[in-house]
């Protein structure tokens, strides 16, 4: 019963954050007609497949297939709106926030955990990608998962933990596959945690069980759903198209360093609490809680390297910033609280100047952070009253914003469910193709509106 009632409450806590998001993004959430052009591109692929259009072979596809075929069936059971898909991705978020706070709790205690929460919650864009049909947040929610439950193997060391650790970490690579480098930091972590039980000095097959108990359970999974979906036998859509981009000086997101910099603009105040979190890891010697510093080291170097980039990969950085923060309070509250006795008699000045000055640096980070707000895609009214008087006389869309198709329940060819710059960049798509697309489904409505 005990268990039940913990099972209850977390859920309870899951609903409330979800609760939450929808009161104070209500407008947003229902009424901006899109986020990002990826919420099109996502809902349309979603629409087709549920119409019986395959993966891959006919429906043009870049990413892993598994939220395309979430996001199929959600919208079956719930209605194709725009609600719907976007209440799947908050639902994605409110496990990535849960899966945090339980990791931090597990080691720092609850108010740390809240902290970090907090902290992520408020962090640069969350709430707004938490509220749009995009891939980012599932995946990483879906990778927290997996390190929760690599947290819950080190309580015990169940190998029932260690399976389902691999087994979301594949979930999440046929998400997305941003969270690939995490690989190599978690059978570190792995490794650590295996160096601390008394079974490893008696008998050294035990690490290497755990560790291939981890990724059989990845690769098993992972190539499961790879063949399910028919995802291996097209290749070129998933690896060439992100790998042959020309780089283009003249766009924003090919300089690393300066987009890079203007991600980051806006959470100073956290990026500073993170120092003084990685300050005391690294000062009081605490090899286990170098996940989320290794974490934040490598997902910057990939970014400073990877072209083009895009502000939605922020939560990479975001996520390890707000759980380092999570140390940086809990040294500033232990250092407080050493120094400053319960009655409040004996107060030591000298050893409070320290986190007195940090305290007075990160506030005044917060006082002159500016806000640095990003637009939504805007909705042309003239366009979506024209589309719909043809409605009835229209069976297929020729369009670089299938958002304009989703919201009338049309559909565009599969070939072409995914128009995206990046797809354009490559070469994947010449005027050629879309023009022997064009002969193939003569498309009553042709819109294009980038």
């Amino acid at each position: 019963m005990p268990k039940l009632k913990n099972i209850l409450l977390q859920l309870s806590l899951i609903l409330l954050f979800i609760s939450l998001v929808i009161a104070i993004r209500f407008e947003p959430v229902t009424k901006t007609f899109q986020f990002d052009y990826d919420e099109g591109f996502n809902l349309m692929k979603a629409v087709l497949y549920s119409k019986g259009f395959s993966l891959y072979s006919q429906i043009w596809n870049d990413q892993p297939p598994l939220f395309t075929v979430i996001l199929s069936k959600w919208l079956n059971l719930f209605g194709h709106s725009i609600f719907a898909a976007r209440l799947l991705t908050l639902l994605f978020s409110a496990i990535l926030i849960w899966c945090l706070y339980q990791i931090v709790f597990l080691e720092l205690g609850h108010f740390p955990a809240i902290v970090a929460t907090f902290l992520l919650f408020t962090s640069w864009l969350y709430i707004r990608l938490s509220i749009s049909v995009m891939i980012g947040i599932p995946s990483l929610a879906l990778a927290m998962l997996a390190i929760y439950f690599l947290y819950r193997y080190k309580q015990n060391y169940y190998k029932i933990y260690l399976i389902l650790s691999g087994g979301c970490l594949a979930l999440s690579l046929q998400t997305k596959l941003f969270t690939v480098f995490l690989i190599p930091l978690i059978l570190l972590q792995i490794l650590d945690f295996c160096s601390k039980t008394n079974e490893i000095k008696n008998n050294r097959l035990f690490f290497f069980k755990s560790i291939s108990l981890w990724l059989i359970s990845l690769g098993l999974i992972y190539s499961l759903l790879g063949v399910l979906y028919q995802q291996f036998c097209n290749q070129e859509q998933l690896l060439l198209t992100h790998l042959k981009q020309p780089p283009d000086s003249r766009v924003e997101n090919f300089n690393n360093l300066r987009y890079l910099n203007y991600m980051i603009h806006q959470d100073y105040d956290y990026i500073f609490l993170a120092g003084i979190g990685i300050w005391a890891i690294i000062y009081q010697k605490q090899n286990k809680r170098l996940l989320p510093l290794t974490w934040l080291i490598t997902a910057t170097l990939i970014l400073l390297k990877h072209q083009p980039l895009w502000y939605h990969y922020y939560p990479l950085l975001a996520i390890p910033i707000c759980w380092l923060a999570a140390y940086g309070v809990c040294l500033l509250y232990n250092l407080f609280s050493q120094n400053i006795q319960k009655n409040f008699q004996i107060i030591n000045i000298k050893k409070l100047i320290l986190p007195a000055s940090l305290v007075v640096i990160l506030i005044g980070l917060i006082i002159i952070t500016p806000p640095n707000p990003r637009g939504s895609v805007p909705k042309n009214l003239e366009l979506m009253q024209m589309i719909l008087k043809y409605k009835s006389l229209t069976n297929w869309v020729f369009t670089d914003n299938p958002m304009y198709a989703f919201y009338n329940d049309l559909i565009v060819p599969p070939e072409i469910a995914v128009i995206s710059y990046k797809r354009i960049n490559s070469g994947d798509l010449t005027f050629a193709e879309m023009l022997a697309i064009l002969n193939k489904y003569h498309p009553e409505q042709i819109i294009l509106t980038r």
